[in-house]
């Protein structure tokens, strides 16, 4: 002791220099006057002894914080009523000007004539901005999550229980409920019938270890009304690749589920009659023969009787009502479930499926033919209609689509050089010089649709199929965009998006016509304000097109010159009322006049590509967004972990506590997770304990908390520095 007081030989401070980290001694006195400091202590804050003694006069407390002094004086004096032993954490001034945070380690010595405290001091720098990083990342996960409209699951494999965030209850209006022992039907009964199964394999999925996972359900609100939503998880695995947990998102996808089956209807359906077109007429008949029906069916080809004479003589208007009111007829005459299409100009085209005898088919034919001979007989000024009918039965007279299409043709030809106003069903004796001579009564253009056009039709659909069925997005817009590209021979088409503040834009996707030069790579990160008034151009009906690009500003002229455009055609992305950018189409061998169904395909077009791109564009930015975060916390040297406020119930735990502990789990209460217990440890942080010794990992931590939110609950985070090393060296108290 008295050694202590009166300063250390020569070999004791030669041995304190020894000791990793920085030591002290000083009295207890108001400024805590330095007596001794080793090489660790200097080489810590940078100062020499002189120099302490020049600018503090050895007054430690003046190296101090101006903001951690009072709290240290507090502390000072709150630690020595329980004993002689001081554990601190504040800021101390160095050399540079900066201020190091440290982990003190104090003793008093002395007696009534001096006291003394021998400290030693931990370096905590890194790991105190490390802490502010992971408090910035929390608050930003938590900015995210609560302006996120996604509800976010996990899904704990080993206990099977699912925890959903809050907003589960602001979308469906009621509390969700999983309880693995009931039933299938019982456990979705908030999912449509026929997504039960679907959701029942993908959790299986997830169960055996399926890396990530999604799939589109439809789930009941409180008002009894089906929301279409898509699924996303990813598995969480432990150290010896055993599943551990799920954890994903649900998002709302309604809306863009019902954009895209209008888009779906507008692509299948012919515009004047509300049927099918030839492609869906064919791909929907064939899906159905593909499975070969053990009924009979019955393949019709009608044709109007002498339909160019109603045109020349009413007009087309007239035609194309004559035409609707036969497919509205012939509606009336048929069953949901069968296929009924217009094939071209004035022919149709029904397959009416699972009938008990040839003969109803027959007897239907019959039917049809007396409907089209009195449709318009009640009408002021009558118009004689008639229609003549090929009928072919499955399966006798073919197997598939192209069969059974063949078959009725030639029996449509018969009944027209009969007379017409009739129906003849196929007979392979009588009708193979036919078959021979190759006739075939279909083949007509669509004259009464302009606007869209069975071509039209045709490739919406095609690109639909091909985003709908496409795992890699960026894949088929290329693909889309060549397709494009060479079914109207431009000369380029593209994609252009704009950053978050809609300030730059950039080319995203092009396709080149041979001999075209790229212009990619020349227009990344691109600024409007280059070409002010560029997106105004873009106001009507959200078509830009320009046959002379000179009749343009003299920037945006300059814009289209300097990559060889001479005419372009060009379709906004929206994002609500957000332009989000464009698709284009340019001409660069000379000046292009575009015609109106060019234009209204290319629109439905970008409208396709538009709702795909842009959700695989909020997708790519969430994901990105997680990995972030979950690396930032991941890779903090510190045990971290998350408890909800009162029930100590464990919500997150960083990747170096699933290390230390790997069957703790979130949802189990942190003392039982790490102590055993089943009520909370004496030496709880929240209780004030800032050094904890943990006897089940032989683990000493310094700890600190602060409350935070957790979406919508309140909650601690806890961040625990190893010590262990530390504490060894002090060696155990006498």
């Amino acid at each position: 002791m008295q050694r202590l007081l009166k300063g250390l030989s020569a070999e004791g401070e030669a041995l304190l220099d020894l000791i990793p980290g920085g030591v002290m001694q000083c009295r207890n006195d108001g400024g805590f006057t330095i007596v001794g400091v080793n090489e660790g202590f200097l080489g810590m804050f940078g100062f020499t002894k002189e120099e302490m003694a020049e600018q503090f006069q050895n007054q430690f407390l003046t190296m101090i914080h101006p903001s951690d002094r009072q709290n240290f004086l507090i502390e000072v004096d709150r630690q020595l009523i329980k004993g002689d032993r001081l554990s601190l954490s504040y800021r101390v001034l160095c050399r540079d000007g900066s201020y190091k945070w440290t982990a003190s380690s104090a003793k008093l010595f002395g007696n009534d004539e001096e006291e003394r405290f021998f400290c030693i001091f931990l370096d905590l720098t890194e790991v105190r901005d490390a802490q502010e990083k992971l408090r910035l990342s929390l608050e930003h996960l938590e900015i995210i999550m609560s302006q996120s409209s996604d509800i976010i699951f996990e899904w704990d494999l080993s206990a099977d229980t699912i925890s959903f965030s809050p907003n589960w209850l602001d979308k469906f209006g009621y509390p969700p409920n999983y309880d693995s022992r009931l039933p299938k039907e019982r456990i979705f009964r908030n999912f449509h019938l026929d997504d039960v199964d679907p959701m029942a394999e993908f959790m299986q999925e997830a169960r055996e270890g399926r890396s990530n996972a999604v799939v589109d359900v439809r789930i009941r609100n409180s008002k009894d009304q089906y929301l279409w939503c898509r699924i996303r998880s990813a598995t969480q695995f432990s150290e010896d690749n055993k599943p551990l947990r799920a954890v994903g998102t649900i998002s709302d996808i309604d809306e863009e589920k019902r954009m895209v089956e209008d888009l779906r209807r507008r692509a299948e359906l012919d515009t004047l009659t509300g049927l099918y077109n030839h492609a869906e007429t064919e791909r929907r008949s064939e899906l159905y023969l593909s499975g070969g029906p053990d009924t009979i069916c019955a393949m019709f080809i009608i044709d109007v009787d002498n339909f160019k004479m109603v045109n020349d003589g009413q007009g087309h208007l007239f035609g194309d009502a004559v035409l609707a009111e036969l497919a509205a007829g012939m509606k009336r005459l048929t069953r949901k479930s069968d296929v009924i299409g217009r094939i071209g100009g004035d022919e149709f085209a029904m397959l009416l499926k699972d009938l008990p005898s040839s003969q109803i088919a027959e007897d239907k034919a019959r039917k049809l033919l007396e409907m089209f001979r009195h449709l318009f007989q009640g009408e002021k000024r009558p118009v004689a209609v008639s229609c003549s009918i090929g009928l072919a039965i499955y399966p006798w007279d073919g197997a598939d689509y192209q069969s059974l299409y063949h078959c009725a043709d030639l029996a449509l030809y018969q009944a027209k050089s009969r007379g017409k106003n009739q129906f003849a069903r196929f007979d392979a004796k009588s009708m193979g010089t036919v078959d021979r001579i190759g006739y075939s009564a279909l083949g007509a253009a669509i004259d009464s649709d302009q606007n869209t056009g069975e071509r039209g039709g045709n490739l919406v659909n095609y690109v639909f199929q091909i985003l709908y069925d496409a795992d890699d997005i960026d894949t088929a817009v290329e693909a889309i965009l060549e397709i494009v590209g060479r079914r109207f021979d431009v000369s380029r088409a593209y994609v252009f998006e704009n950053s978050a503040g809609g300030k730059y834009t950039d080319n995203t996707y092009e396709w080149c016509n041979e001999g075209v030069t790229p212009q990619k790579e020349f227009l990344q990160n691109y600024p409007y304000e280059n070409v002010k008034g560029y997106k105004e151009l873009f106001k009507d009906n959200s078509i830009f097109y320009c046959r002379d690009v000179h009749s343009l500003t003299p920037a945006q002229a300059a814009l289209f010159e300097s990559q060889g455009v001479c005419s372009t055609l060009q379709c906004a992305l929206y994002n609500g009322k957000e332009f989000r950018g464009f698709i284009g189409f340019d001409e660069c061998t000379g000046l292009r006049m575009w015609n109106k169904e060019e234009i209204g395909i290319l629109s439905l077009v970008a409208q396709l590509l538009t709702t795909f791109l842009l959700k695989k564009r909020e997708a790519d930015r969430n994901q990105q967004i997680m990995i972030q975060l979950n690396t930032i916390l991941d890779k903090q040297d510190a045990y971290i972990y998350a408890i909800r406020k009162d029930t100590y119930e464990l919500l997150y735990l960083n990747e170096k506590t699933l290390r230390l502990d790997p069957m703790a789990r979130v949802g189990m209460t942190c003392h039982r997770a790490f102590f055993g217990r089943n009520s909370p440890c004496g030496t709880c942080p929240l209780s004030g304990a800032t050094e904890v010794y943990n006897p089940q990992y032989d683990v000493w931590t310094r700890v600190q908390f602060s409350p935070m939110k957790w979406v919508d609950s309140d909650a601690y985070l806890i961040n625990c520095v190893d010590i262990t090393d530390y504490k060894r060296l002090q060696g155990p108290e006498k």
